[in-house]
């Protein structure tokens, strides 16, 4: 299963890769909306994780061009920026399936992609 996991913080890049690579999982790795875009086009992903707050294009214009696109791969968005009511009213129509709150425990993070995998399946 691939993943692609987008975030600007290269810290967490490398925790929740080193995660999901020891779980099994192929991870490519993002740092802002424009390389998803261009990563998509390329690759196809059984599910995307994304930080909502980044540089050059954020998490939910990243996910509105995904979705205008076609883009059906499943979403799960992180934040630590945002306030839950305006990720709620932000994400709204969008096909995002899950928020995460960070700072994002590893178990939950691990808990959340294994529970939309097996839902692809």
């Amino acid at each position: 299963m691939k993943i692609l996991l987008v975030d600007d913080e290269p810290d967490i890049l490398l925790l929740y890769r080193q995660m999901l690579e020891g779980n099994g999982y192929e991870v490519t790795e993002a740092r802002n909306g424009r390389e998803v875009l261009k990563k998509i086009s390329d690759e196809v992903f059984d599910l995307v994780v994304m930080d909502l707050h980044m540089p050059k294009m954020d998490g939910f214009e990243t996910v509105r061009e995904m979705r205008k696109d076609g883009q059906r791969v499943p979403i799960i968005v992180m934040t630590g920026h945002y306030p839950e009511d305006v990720v709620e009213e932000r994400t709204q129509g969008l096909g995002v399936e899950a928020v995460l709150r960070k700072p994002v425990m590893i178990t939950t993070l691990m808990n959340e992609v294994n529970r939309m995998l097996d839902a692809r399946d």
